[in-house]
């Protein structure tokens, strides 16, 4: 009985509680529109919480007007951290006189105030010993500007800063201690004093190398940027987690100090690593109207006889290209920065211009010599039978290619910025019958400009120019000699299309080459990016360009669909100048931006 009267009650109780009231409002921020706050506007918008949650009903009036109290305070500290330290914020909740839609309004009033700039910005050492050491270390150098609107942005760059510049200088455990932010409302002006805890002058101690299994010890050791009893330096630790992240050997790469293990002024080091499959498989696919359909595989070992040798079986098997290629890499050879490659080939093109079968093969010595500056030399020795329209020939050439390169890009497949610059000078010389002797000479430049900091909106653009020099365009190999069109110089034309044709249109090749491309890229959608391109170019039967040929231009659109491992790129192009022998249209698909 007492049961059934608990149940009942409660039962009765419910029955005769109120139904929960649901409140439905309206934001008004046009007190955003200001020209002061059009910079944060959007952030103002993104922490208040009327506005973020203005499409779900609130229980009462007496709760959402909590809520605006709320957002008052958060946007203060938005415009405190932008350098407006005597705002008037309010947010007030109105209810509606006729409830249609809404049953109430949240109306922002706001009066950013006067800007506040930075007068003082100083660093207070702990010692005398490590103000010495941080001599040099104005607020100039740590990229303060006094005058400069006071937000709290640059105040915490310039932080990070004081303790990257002397990790540089052998002192990785570097803190602020206290900070110290004066605001003078009279003066509208505002004073960092910041107390820094420079911590021990440090030098490397011992080097420890754990999570290997099949990679020998000397691969990670033949990288290390530092020797026992250097200064430390957190610079070199970056270069050596990016060298052996280079190596492709590791998934992942982890490089500490053991401050508890210090012992004196030397700091143990520990290099955890966690290997990667030394075998892979991959491959690509790609297709143009012009060259039609091609595939590419590969078989890669990262790791051949345990000290980081790389070889890779590549075969291609096109419309125009079937080809089967075989190399082998040595990092680190005599020297971290030098690489050792060898390399052996057999291929089948026929293309409009020729037909060429060829076995070969390079051996290639590349040095990096700090920062994005590398080069190359190498020796080369290709056996080839090409049929022209001259008939056929067999040449027996050795090359001596060399290279010198800047590349500051920040991809290998979607680059956003950054550019590349690449000087090559190849000498040919003919051997066991063959007379061919000249020098290809070719510059290549890229370069892309973001117009946000996330890389959304890029102009790019890229120049090739090249010249043949010591032979007449007829004793130049055909293979070897400049061609223009298709989807790696001028898209809108069929491959190798642009330039001098015979007498059934088909291209026989230049001596030099001139050609160029700039593009719109914007990423619209998280996976989604629209292209707009000009490109234009001619070859030359001259060994150099000559201008007074008009170049020829074509134009397009592109879409691309970006993947975890680059975009796959769509482009249509148009011939803006378009011959009889000329189709309407070009289509490419392959990944990767154009360049």
């Amino acid at each position: 009985m007492r049961l059934f009267l608990l149940i009942f009650l409660t039962c009765l109780g419910l029955h005769a509680a109120p139904a929960r009231a649901e409140i439905r409002y309206a934001t008004d921020f046009k007190a955003l529109e200001n020209e002061a706050l059009k910079d944060i506007g959007d952030t103002i918008r993104q922490v208040a919480e009327v506005e973020i949650r203005k499409d779900q009903p609130v229980e009462s009036l007496d709760l959402l007007r909590r809520r605006a109290e709320g957002d008052e305070d958060r946007i203060r500290d938005v415009l405190r951290a932008e350098g407006y330290y005597d705002p008037r914020v309010t947010l007030t909740v109105e209810p509606a006189e006729a409830p249609a839609e809404q049953d109430a309004t949240v109306t922002l009033a706001l009066d950013p105030g006067p800007i506040y700039r930075l007068m003082r910005f100083t660093l207070v050492f702990k010692t005398q010993a490590q103000e010495q050491a941080a001599e040099g270390l104005t607020y100039e150098a740590l990229g303060v500007k006094l005058g400069a609107r006071a937000r709290s942005e640059g105040i915490v760059t310039a932080e990070r800063a004081v303790g990257r510049r002397l990790g540089w200088r052998g002192y990785p455990f570097a803190r602020i201690s206290e900070r110290d932010v004066v605001v003078d409302h009279a003066e509208r002006s505002v004073a960092v004093d910041l107390q820094v805890d420079a911590g021990p002058l440090t030098h490397f101690g011992q080097t420890r190398i754990d999570g290997l299994a099949d990679v020998d010890a000397s691969v990670v050791r033949r990288e290390l940027r530092w020797k026992e009893g250097d200064l430390y330096d957190t610079r070199k630790i970056a270069e050596m987690r990016q060298a052996l992240a280079g190596t492709d050997l590791f998934l992942s790469v982890a490089i500490a100090p053991k401050r508890e293990e210090m012992a004196g002024d030397k700091v143990p080091m520990t290099i955890t690593l966690a290997e990667s499959k030394s075998r892979s498989v991959g491959g690509g696919v790609r297709y143009s109207t012009s060259q039609g359909a091609g595939v590419r595989a590969f078989w890669r070992h990262r790791n051949l006889f345990g000290y980081g040798e790389d070889f890779r079986l590549d075969g291609d098997v096109a419309e125009q290209l079937v080809g089967l290629k075989a190399s082998l890499g040595r990092p680190a050879f005599l020297n971290p920065q030098q690489r050792l490659d060898f390399s052996l080939y057999a291929q089948q093109e026929d293309v409009d211009a020729y037909d060429a079968t060829r076995v070969g093969g390079v051996t290639t010595l590349t040095r990096q010599f700090g920062g994005p500056y590398s080069g190359s030399i190498g020796v080369s020795l290709e056996q080839s039978r090409i049929e022209d329209a001259t008939g056929t020939n067999r040449f027996t050439l050795i090359g001596l290619p060399t290279t010198l390169e800047r590349n500051t890009t920040n991809d290998l497949l979607n680059p956003t910025k950054g550019g590349k610059l690449s000087l090559s000078a190849t000498p040919y010389t003919g051997a066991i019958g063959s007379d061919s002797n000249f020098l290809i000479l070719r510059l290549d430049d890229t370069m892309h400009l973001p117009f946000d900091a996330a890389g959304k909106y890029v102009l790019a653009g890229r120049i090739a120019i090249g010249a043949i020099l010591g032979a007449t365009r007829t004793d130049i190999p055909a293979d070897k000699r400049f061609y223009a069109g298709g989807g790696d110089t001028v898209r809108g034309y069929a491959h190798q299309s642009v330039g001098p044709l015979d007498a059934s249109n088909d291209p026989v090749g230049g001596s030099s080459l001139i050609a160029g491309s700039i593009e719109m890229r914007a990423r619209v959608m998280e996976d989604i990016g629209v292209v707009a391109f000009l490109d234009g170019g001619n070859v030359f039967r001259s060994e150099l360009p000559d201008f007074g040929e008009s170049p020829l231009f074509g134009a397009g659109l592109g879409l691309r669909y970006y993947t975890p491992i680059g975009p796959l790129r769509f482009d249509l192009a148009f011939p803006l100048d378009k011959r009889p022998s000329d189709d309407a249209f070009q289509i490419y698909i392959s990944l990767g931006q154009a360049f």
